[in-house]
C-alpha cells in the first residue's frame, strides 16, 4: 500500500501542533528525584541510568519483539505475530522520526550551557534533546500492545514511562521534549494497532464463512 501524502502531512502537523501544545508544560523539576541521603541518591542514580541503558531499542525493542513473535510461534498465534511487528515497526518509525526531528530542531539538552531555545539543525548530541529519541523508541514499542491486547501492554507502557522519566532524572531531556516523543508514538501506534487488529478480524471472518468440508455436497 502506497503512503498517502495527506495523511503524512497530516501526522506531521498533528505532531507539530502537539509540540506547541506542551511547551507551558516545560518544568520536569517535580519530576525529579533528589533526596537528601548520598545513598538514596547513587540508588536514583543507578535506576535511571539502568532504565536508559535497557530501555533503548536494542535492550528492550528488540527483546519484546523477540518474546512476541516466539510466543506467537510456540502457540501458533497469528495475534502475537502481528502485535510483534506492529510493535518494532511502532518503535522504528517513532525513533526514525525522533532522530530527524531533533537533528533539525537544535533544542539544547539541559544539562547544556546554552538559550533554551530552538537553534536550527545541528550535528551535535548537545542540540539534540527535542525530541527524546529513547522514549519515543520506547513508547513506540509499547502503545501497540497496550493497544492491542492492555492487560499484556500495561506493564510494558508503565516500563516506558519509566525511561521517559530516566532521560529527565539524568538531565538528558527537559519535559516537554518526553511528552512530544509520547505523542509522536501514539500517532504512529494508532495506524499499526488498527493494522493489528483488522488482520485478527478478518482471519476470524474467514474462518466464520469458510465452508463446511464435512457437509455432503449435493
Amino acid at each position: 500500500m502506497r503512503p498517502r501524502p495527506l495523511l503524512l502531512c497530516g501526522l506531521a502537523a498533528a505532531v507539530a501542533a502537539g509540540v506547541i501544545w506542551v511547551l507551558p508544560w516545560d518544568d520536569a523539576a517535580p519530576l525529579v528525584l533528589k533526596p537528601v541521603d548520598q545513598e538514596a541518591r547513587e540508588v536514583v542514580k543507578q535506576t535511571a541510568q539502568a532504565l536508559s541503558f535497557y530501555g533503548d531499542f536494542a535492550g528492550f525493542n528488540v527483546a519484546l519483539f523477540v518474546v512476541l513473535l516466539s510466543t506467537g510461534w510456540l502457540l501458533r498465534s497469528r495475534k502475537f505475530m502481528r502485535i510483534a511487528v506492529a510493535s518494532l515497526l511502532c518503535a522504528c518509525l517513532s525513533g526514525l522520526c525522533a532522530n530527524v526531528i531533533r537533528s533539525t530542531t537544535g533544542r539544547p539538552r539541559p544539562s547544556t550551557k546554552a538559550e533554551d531555545r530552538l537553534h536550527g539543525p545541528s550535528f551535535s548530541s548537545a542540540y539534540q534533546a527535542l525530541p527524546s529519541a529513547h522514549t519515543a523508541t520506547a513508547f513506540g514499542g509499547a502503545l501497540p500492545v497496550l493497544l492491542s491486547a492492555p492487560v499484556m501492554g500495561t506493564p510494558l507502557t508503565l516500563v516506558a514511562a519509566g525511561v521517559g522519566w530516566s532521560r529527565m532524572q539524568l538531565n538528558r531531556h527537559h519535559l516537554t521534549d518526553v511528552l512530544a516523543s509520547v505523542l509522536l508514538s501514539f500517532l504512529f501506534s494508532l495506524p499499526l494497532t488498527r493494522w493489528a487488529m483488522l488482520g485478527r478480524m478478518r482471519s476470524a471472518s474467514t474462518l466464520t464463512h469458510a465452508p463446511d468440508s464435512s457437509r455432503p455436497s449435493h
